[in-house]
């Protein structure tokens, strides 16, 4: 197939995706009950990038667009679309702005064995929700996120996100079914049936949350990707300091120790301040930098060490514009990487971001290796 071809195709997938959602929705109307919502998030992204060898001196540059479309039919058949556009462009190491590696569609594709054009859709978003008296049923494509903390989201079992990824402003979607029981005004049973690829890799999990005091806290234990894991959280207030605290033992098939823990601390001393650091024990993660698995950090996989510690700051005096430093260290290995950006509401639809991450370590550490990154981001709502 010629690129122009899958250009072409590309386009009209793209266009048809969105040209047919009045039929379907007519199509269904008489069928579906009250109190059912459909929710769906198209995406695209697409990014160009001046190729150079790993590691190379000298500058290196990328650019990269986005789009997602957004799409909610409530149970009065009210259909309402939301748009995102974003650009970006950046010195530094190549990656591609993506939410996942999987989705109902995916379309990927390249046009030359260089791979400096590339091109990616795919529903990220698609999923029934119904509602009826204390229970709530997700069906389909949806955000999952049990145990993930504000800053880091180390312990997050479903879709880890590489901390301080300017590329990346959310959760992936997960399949899953989802059915959530009030038994309570503030508790609740959760029950998850999860799948993640065609190999049968999945989860099968349930949480009780409930608040104790001044303390929200939930249990869950289940399986996911073939390992058992029971995990515990609580999040509060003490003396105005918020206090977050997650826990996991998680069967790691004798790869390490199976126990995590995250503490977390945060405090906002006014209205325009925001402070947070964490420190994270990752057991399955090692002590010496030398056994690390090259192969799966140049992968794209995340904590391989043992302990790490991070830190947030954001200060927005109450106008347009809003600055926030994120750092992280591994402390295993002595490297870190700090991100300072600054955003700024362009209008009510536009938001312009600019940022600098600097890298410190060995060549024998996570962060050592990477190059420092300048980057400019532009999200535009219509």
């Amino acid at each position: 197939m010629t690129p122009r071809l899958k250009i072409l195709i590309s386009a009209l997938i793209f266009i048809a995706g969105f040209l047919c959602s009045s039929p379907v929705r007519a199509e269904w109307r008489d069928e579906l009950p009250d109190n059912l919502r459909m929710f769906g998030r198209y995406f695209w992204a697409g990014g160009y990038s001046l190729e150079r060898p790993f590691l190379d001196e000298g500058p290196f540059a990328e650019a990269n667009l986005r789009l997602n479309g957004r799409y909610i039919i409530d149970s009065e058949w009210n259909l309402e679309f939301a748009w995102q556009v974003d650009g970006s462009y950046f010195e530094g190491l190549a990656m591609m702005p993506m939410t996942g590696s999987e989705g109902l569609v995916n379309l990927s594709w390249e046009i030359d064995e260089r791979t400096n054009w590339r091109a990616r859709q795919l529903f990220d978003r698609l999923q029934l929700n119904y509602q009826s008296g204390d229970f709530t049923l997700d069906m389909g494509r949806q955000r999952i996120a049990w145990g993930t903390t504000l800053t880091m989201s180390f312990m997050d079992m479903f879709h880890p996100i590489r901390p301080g990824d300017p590329f990346v402003p959310e959760q992936p979607g997960t399949d899953a079914v989802r059915l959530q029981v009030r038994t309570a005004p503030v508790a609740g049973w959760d029950f998850l049936y999860a799948w993640f690829d065609d190999e049968g890799r999945e989860a099968v999990a349930a949480k009780y949350h409930d608040v104790y005091g001044d303390f929200e806290s939930a249990m869950s234990v289940g399986r996911i990707r073939e390992e058992d894991f029971i995990a515990f959280q609580t999040t509060g207030d003490v003396n105005d300091v918020g206090v977050r605290i997650e826990a996991a033992w998680w069967d790691t098939k004798g790869e390490g120790e199976p126990y995590r823990a995250m503490l977390e601390f945060d405090y906002a001393p006014n209205s325009s301040t925001y402070l947070s650091g964490e420190v994270f024990y990752n057991g399955p993660g090692v002590e010496d930098p030398y056994e690390y698995d090259l192969e799966r950090i140049a992968m794209g996989g995340l904590y391989p060490a043992r302990w790490y510690a991070g830190t947030r700051c954001t200060y927005n005096p109450g106008g347009l514009s809003t600055l926030s430093v994120l750092g992280l260290g591994n402390l295993s290995d002595d490297s870190w990487f700090a991100d300072l950006s600054l955003q700024h509401s362009v209008s009510n639809s536009t938001d312009l971001r600019i940022g600098y991450q600097h890298y410190e370590g060995s060549l024998v550490s996570e962060y050592g290796a990477l190059p420092d990154i300048i980057y400019l981001i532009s999200t535009t709502y219509f």
